[in-house]
């Protein structure tokens, strides 16, 4: 388990996202709940890292308490997990969490689709129109993946069930780090068959495109996990053969060295 970073590029990062939310937030708590949202959604705190009250207090410029509230309120949004005697780390999705994520995910979407596309109205679909071009029109990367949540968010909002709402918020949050591995920068996109089911207001077809979607994303979110896997195994195992080559040489180097002694 890794500590708060201390490298330059790394404190950078980190230094840019709290100036942004410095920007855009009034309170302390909404402070660092934002910066350290998009410290770990952005991989600036990767996954399994310990986060220590007091640093980010001192990170942060502020006393514990926003810190804390601020950890509660991430691990509420499943990006931080809490253990007793450990505090707090960012959460660690292994194949399983990112299968039972998607599951849910489907049923929860699938089940505000039918329930908003029957309440739609004309000015109702000229907003998810325009929010649709706006997530179109964006580049690659945070602008794109920041348009498709506000398409989404609005177009489930629209079911006025705010609870479903936010538990289906709770959900996507908890996936969006893996949206910007590069493995998914290729994902297929259904976004527009899904959108033309709902200007259609056909809600089951709909959700067949969003099941199917999300069913694919989650097959290459596990491949990336386990080539990513793999990959680390393979890493220990060269370094340890390098450890014991290592290792070897100094015990030859030894040896001839006493050697030498014993003839001398």
């Amino acid at each position: 388990m890794t500590d708060l970073p201390a490298s330059e590029t790394t404190k950078a990062r980190l230094d840019r996202i709290i100036a942004a939310a410095l920007a855009n937030n009034h309170t302390a708590q909404e402070v660092v709940l934002a910066a350290m949202r998009e410290a770990i959604l952005t991989a600036a705190l990767p996954p399994g890292m310990r986060l220590r009250q007091e640093k980010l207090a001192e990170m942060f410029g502020t006393s514990r308490i926003p810190v804390r509230e601020a950890l509660r309120a991430l691990e509420y949004e499943g990006l931080v997990r809490s253990a007793p005697y450990r505090g707090f780390t960012v959460t660690q999705l292994d194949a399983d969490d990112i299968e039972e994520v998607y599951d849910l995910r489907i049923v929860l979407e699938g089940h505000a689709v039918r329930l908003a596309v029957p309440l739609m109205t004309d000015e109702d679909l000229q907003v998810l129109e325009n929010l649709y071009a706006e997530m179109v029109d964006a580049e690659s990367g945070d602008a794109k993946l920041a348009a498709r949540e506000r398409f989404y968010i609005k177009l489930y909002s629209m079911t006025g069930r705010p609870r479903l709402v936010n538990l289906i918020a709770r959900l996507r949050q908890e996936i969006a780090r893996s949206l910007r591995w590069p493995t998914l920068q290729h994902a297929p996109e259904h976004h527009e068959a899904f959108f033309d089911a709902i200007r259609a207001g056909d809600a089951e077809r709909a959700v067949s495109q969003l099941a199917s979607h999300y069913r694919r994303v989650a097959i290459l979110i596990r491949r990336y996990l386990r080539d990513a896997a793999m990959s680390e195994k393979q890493s220990q195992r060269t370094i340890r053969d390098i450890d014991v080559e290592r290792a070897a040489r100094s015990r030859r180097a030894r040896n001839r060295g006493t050697d030498r002694n014993a003839t001398g």
